[in-house]
């Protein structure tokens, strides 16, 4: 049926070749031909053209068409018989015949349905590079700063090691490798009074890893997550992607209201409490010392965890930062988080779970399934900057640096749109809470800035009435001068336009 009117078949627009790729020409057209075969266009038992013919349709060479046929015959797509000609396998199911039209566009809406379990989930959308020439982020490292020419010969090392067959297997490095485990327990024994041993520690891909091992640890359906009623929108998601319901307790400038959490406590059984003691976000406040006691004595006596995301604790400029809770838990009740994705680059994925023994064997269990072992080869190489100083001089040039942009950030938001917004200084991190006057409409703001190609943060933050607030986390850290001068100039005339 059907065999002289597909030999009628438009070949050489249903099957494409593109001689700018790699891929040889035999292959292009056996991949054309099996796509069409698979929609539909070519039929089960269709007979194909002879070589000769496809050839002069397409404007290849004969052998490349022979090439493409063998490979086809080889996959079992095609039969050839011999003195009769080379047909499309007839077992092949028969799909719908699909009407060729060249003028319309294939179908591309799938069929296949989604759970709507993840609604609540915000659908991103990446701008291109090109759309803007100057950002303020929410908060990133300036990763020009970055010790990339070091990073790069440690990676240089470990890749060229006679050891290299070995590191690029499968490992039994769960955890994360041995030598960078070592370091990260000097290290936040150095800077963070936090002494523990080495299985007490967990490397992971970054700090959203980390809590996404941790609530599939710690939570069963609907068990109760206390957070800040502004804060981490990531951190509140994933715990709701593990099961968890969320209640929320106000922020001031002295951190995450105990006293709030305590009387939730009292009435609700809460099975996690997560908190950002150092420079919370959004707000950049910190949890004051007395709430840190209160915190932790809450948990002792009601029995939840504390997550204490620790995620820029190196970045402070008006004073020592207070120890983090995890530095004088004696009962296992913190299950600490930090990265060096804002130490060092973004970019590195590698961030750490320090906890009790216990708790690390459960993570340990959970990664397995995300990421059977990290980058081991990374990892190496980053214990190397460690032991080699490396990333502490990083550390104390970057903090200079960080310190002197904050307050040149400050000095500009204040000369140039002082009345427009409100803020107070943090005494560290890498942004400011900003929050506008009541006439200033985000939404148009972001709007006007992109037409002078500056890109503003478009996270959005409400209260625990779901009021929208009007304010915004802006990054001064990854600007340099020039950069930080051309931003606040645009943000100041797209506020007075």
């Amino acid at each position: 049926m059907g065999g002289e009117y597909y030999m009628s078949l438009p070949y050489r627009n249903i099957i494409t070749i593109d001689r700018n790729l790699r891929t040889p020409l035999y292959l292009q057209v056996s991949t054309s031909i099996i796509k069409n075969i698979v929609r539909g266009i070519i039929a089960p038992g269709h007979r194909l053209p002879g070589a000769r013919s496809l050839s002069g349709l397409l404007k290849v060479s004969r052998r490349t068409i022979m090439q493409a046929y063998d490979e086809l015959e080889a996959q079992g797509w095609i039969e050839v018989m011999p003195s009769k000609g080379t047909y499309v396998q007839s077992k092949i199911p028969v799909r719908k015949n699909v009407p060729l039209s060249l003028d319309r566009p294939p179908k591309k809406h799938s069929k296949i349905k989604w759970s709507n379990k993840l609604d609540f989930l915000d659908h991103f959308s990446a701008l291109e590079d090109s759309e803007y020439n100057f950002l303020i982020d929410t908060g990133y490292p300036d990763v020009r700063l970055a010790p990339l020419k070091e990073l790069s010969q440690a990676m240089s090392r470990v890749i060229n090691s006679r050891l290299t067959p070995k590191l690029m297997n499968y490992s039994s490095a769960f955890r994360g490798h041995p030598w960078l485990i070592s370091e990260f327990r000097n290290y936040l024994s150095e800077s963070r009074g936090i002494h523990v041993d080495t299985d007490s520690i967990m490397i992971t891909r970054g700090s959203l890893m980390a809590f996404h091992c941790i609530y599939q640890v710690l939570l069963d359906r609907d068990d109760i997550v206390v957070m800040g009623d502004v804060s981490f929108e990531v951190a509140k998601k994933i715990a709701r992607i593990a099961g968890g319901n969320i209640m929320t307790v106000s922020v001031d400038k002295d951190g995450i209201n105990v006293d709030e959490l305590e009387q939730i406590c009292k009435t609700t059984k809460v099975k996690s409490v997560f908190v950002m003691p150092h420079h919370h976000h959004p707000t950049t406040v910190s949890l004051s010392a007395e709430r840190r006691v209160k915190l932790l004595m809450l948990s002792y006596e009601y029995g939840f965890s504390i997550i204490e995301d620790d995620y820029d604790y190196d970045f402070h400029y008006d004073s020592g930062p207070l120890l983090p809770m995890a530095s004088v838990d004696n009962q296992g009740h913190v299950i600490y988080v930090g990265s060096l994705s804002k130490t060092v680059a973004p970019s590195l994925r590698l961030g750490f779970v320090v906890a009790a023994p216990s708790i690390i064997r459960q993570l340990e269990r959970v990664s397995r399934y995300i990421d059977c072992h990290g980058n081991v080869g990374l990892e190496k190489a980053i214990a190397h900057l460690f032991r080699e100083g490396i990333i502490r001089r990083h550390l104390k040039k970057s903090l200079k640096m960080y310190h002197r942009r904050r307050d040149r950030f400050c000095r500009l938001l204040e000369e140039n749109i002082g009345s427009q917004i409100n803020y107070t200084k943090p005494d560290g991190g890498l942004a400011l809470w900003t929050e506008f006057n009541d006439s200033i409409n985000l939404n148009t703001l972001r709007k006007n800035c992109l037409s002078e190609k500056l890109l503003i943060p478009r996270t959005t933050f409400s209260d625990a009435q779901g009021k929208c607030i009007n304010g915004l986390r802006m990054g001064f850290a990854s600007m340099n001068d020039t950069e930080m001068d051309h931003a606040v100039n645009i943000l100041k005339r797209s506020i007075v336009g």
